[in-house]
């Protein structure tokens, strides 16, 4: 789907085949960022809380 998006008569005309699978790929990302985070906050020893 973002292979097919890269033509910009697509990404003008017609957003709902980019929006969706961008919206995706960054909520994964933030996701595994913020599951990364928290594993780190609760397992790393050396931090003070």
């Amino acid at each position: 789907m973002l292979r097919d998006a890269q033509s910009l008569n697509i990404l003008q005309d017609m957003p709902w085949m980019w929006v969706p699978p961008g919206l995706m790929i960054a909520l994964a990302v933030l996701s595994i960022n913020f599951i990364g985070d928290g594993l780190r906050d609760a397992l790393d020893p050396k931090s003070i809380h």
